[in-house]
């Protein structure tokens, strides 16, 4: 068997969650090399959500805010990160805790075996939370759908979309949040997508909030 070939997957990092946070970012899991110990990280990478050198997360972010951040495994890579999230109310985390990522590879539709994390549990610990942002809004296996499968949240309606900015709200726990579905910053999932409208979501989601 292959390196990486349908081995079991572990997440790498807690939920960082700032006091008074109102916002949170809900991703899936990282790539495979950050899952395993020893991590096989590579360069560019860094050890925080987003990390990989291939994801454009991160670089979005600089785009839209000015910001500037390091591209490297790091402390400091991983801090200006947290410093920048604690700075406007958000937290980070995943929806997966653990999976099998099959043949190695990091798209969601190879996630198999799949232990939810708790984000309920997560939500009523940090009660300032209102607004949930997905990374990713495709059918198969991703955050929203995952979360929506596994953690009973109901539909709500959906609001209008603005440069592709998909937006509706959910209930969990008896509480409803307002969600904002981005793009995916994958490499996969940004085929095909404009980088003007691409670019625009993340304006309208991270500056001056």
């Amino acid at each position: 068997m292959k390196r990486g070939e349908n081995m079991l997957s572990v997440h790498p990092y807690e939920p960082f969650v700032p006091q008074g946070a109102t916002r949170l970012i809900i991703g899936t899991i990282p790539p495979y090399r950050f899952c395993i110990e020893p991590q096989a990280l590579r360069d560019g990478d860094v050890d925080f959500y987003y990390g990989s050198r291939n994801n454009a997360f991160w670089r979005l972010i600089e785009q839209a805010t000015g910001e500037v951040f390091d591209y490297a495994n790091t402390q400091t890579a991983i801090e200006q990160r947290k410093v920048f999230l604690a700075k406007r109310g958000i937290g980070i985390t995943d929806v997966i805790k653990s999976c099998v990522h099959q043949d190695g590879k990091s798209d969601d539709i190879s996630l198999r075996e799949i232990e939810p994390k708790p984000i309920r549990q997560l939500l009523a610990e940090h009660p300032t939370i209102g607004t949930l942002i997905y990374t990713g809004r495709s059918s198969q296996n991703n955050s929203v759908m995952f979360l929506m499968n596994h953690h009973s949240v109901d539909n709500g309606r959906h609001r209008n979309s603005v440069n592709g900015l998909a937006e509706k709200s959910v209930t969990i726990g008896g509480k409803t949040y307002h969600v904002i579905l981005l793009y995916s910053p994958s490499p996969n999932a940004l085929r095909g997508i404009d980088p003007e409208t691409r670019l625009e979501q993340y304006k309208a989601v991270f500056v001056d909030q």
